[in-house]
């Protein structure tokens, strides 16, 4: 007879208990964490000029979708969408889109994405002088936002309320603190409480570091910024591998344009000795010119890969490179799969299951599209079953400006 009461005999009640919580406990992780959608921020250069975003819907197994809600409205200066709106950011535990409107405007808008998929705007204020980017604490409470209008330019905190999505500023002791001049990205590492920005423009140029020392108070890290032999490239392509507080850039080296580093707790950083490294042995240049600082490498959420556009000759390619977690080196991988023109504006889903990205098809048929890709957890890319799927005509039609991944989350 088996122990009714013995949780590790596989024939007691107790045991199937267990298992069947453990099931559930891993099905609603995994549904927490699922894929929901892809936020695609558009512009309308052509009369009648719009803007504003859409939400195109992705199926946990299939990937990206045809279908999608929208936001899009005419320009105005005054309020969302903006003329020329630049960026979008979701934070961390929750479905609310942040929109940076851009110039002209330079407002910060916020719309929450119920899980009915209804879209209501909770705020849309300035302010903030003129933010381009945006990135978050570990629970999305705390928001850090460039702001280009200072001189020189600087990294401000805002304080997010979760319930009404509403943003106020709140420095504290050290903010904002300076970052030179034209900032093309910012990152946080939520485990060590730490601002990473990238400046590429007049001296000092580098990574710029800021650490949290406490709820409302912080420090300049000595030796920030830390600087490269060759600068930043003008692109949003600052990554972090928390789990082996590792971080990557991409500069102006013809051959070998990533750069890594080594942080501590402090924010304190040491290149890695076999840095810089290469996606490709006959690798020509990055994959686009600098479309809003567009995105072209990322790591996957395990910190295990990533995930590099690049071109050789007239080609393009999206290449996986494996990350040793002890030595920091990338290795190249045999996963290099072909993509569309210029491609741009890398996004991989927080769930790990996609990557996204947008590119055009030049001169054959003149049309933005979005691409994706299924990725396995042993380092395999395949091309999504509806990848491409279409945006809109170059010509006279909408541009994307930026996407952001959107979860499942349940309140």
């Amino acid at each position: 007879m088996p122990a009714l009461n013995n949780p590790s005999d596989p024939f007691s009640d107790e045991y199937g208990k267990n298992v069947l919580l453990s099931e559930l406990v891993n099905y609603w992780l995994r549904e927490k964490i699922a894929p929901d959608g892809l936020v695609v921020l558009l512009t309308k250069t052509a009369a009648p000029y719009e803007a504003g975003f859409r939400i195109y819907r992705v199926d946990s197994n299939i990937g990206l979708t045809t279908e999608y809600d929208s936001d899009v409205r005419s320009a105005v200066t005054t309020a969302f969408p903006g003329c020329s709106p630049i960026r979008v950011a979701v934070p961390p535990k929750s479905r609310d889109i942040i929109t940076i409107t851009g110039a002209g405007s330079d407002r910060i808008a916020v719309h929450r994405y119920g899980i009915d998929r209804s879209l209501s705007l909770l705020q849309d204020k300035n302010g903030y002088g003129v933010p381009t980017f945006m990135n978050f604490n570990s629970n999305g409470t705390d928001a850090y936002i460039t702001n280009t209008v200072a001189s020189p330019n600087v990294v401000s905190r805002l304080i997010r309320d979760s319930t009404s999505g509403g943003f106020t500023v709140n420095n504290g002791t050290n903010y904002p603190f300076g970052i030179g001049c034209a900032p093309v990205s910012l990152r946080t590492s939520s485990k060590d409480d730490i601002v990473f920005a990238v400046n590429a423009a007049l001296s000092p140029i580098g990574i710029n570091v800021f650490k949290n020392t406490g709820s409302n108070s912080g420090i300049v890290v000595s030796g920030s910024p830390f600087g490269t032999a060759d600068n930043p490239s003008q692109h949003n392509n600052l990554c972090l591998s928390e789990s082996n507080n590792l971080i990557y850039m991409t500069s102006n080296n013809a051959t070998n344009p990533i750069y890594g580093y080594r942080y501590d707790s402090n924010g304190n950083m040491t290149l890695l000795p076999s840095s810089p490294f290469s996606p490709d042995s006959g690798y020509s240049s990055g994959a686009s010119s600098t479309d809003n600082f567009s995105t072209s490498m990322a790591i996957d959420p395990d910190g295990k890969y990533l995930a590099h556009l690049y071109q050789v000759g007239g080609s393009f390619f999206i290449r996986l490179l494996s990350i040793d977690g002890t030595s920091g080196n990338l290795t190249q991988t045999d996963q290099k799969l072909s993509v569309g023109n210029a491609p741009k504006m890398m996004e991989w889903d927080g769930s790990g299951k996609f990557i996204y990205l947008v590119s055009d098809t030049g001169g054959t048929t003149n049309n933005y599209q979005l691409e994706y890709f299924k990725f396995s957890s042993d380092g395999k890319l395949i091309r999504g079953v509806n990848s491409p799927i279409i945006v809109s005509p170059m010509t006279n039609g909408y541009s994307p400006r930026h996407v952001k991944a959107i979860q499942r989350y349940y309140q």
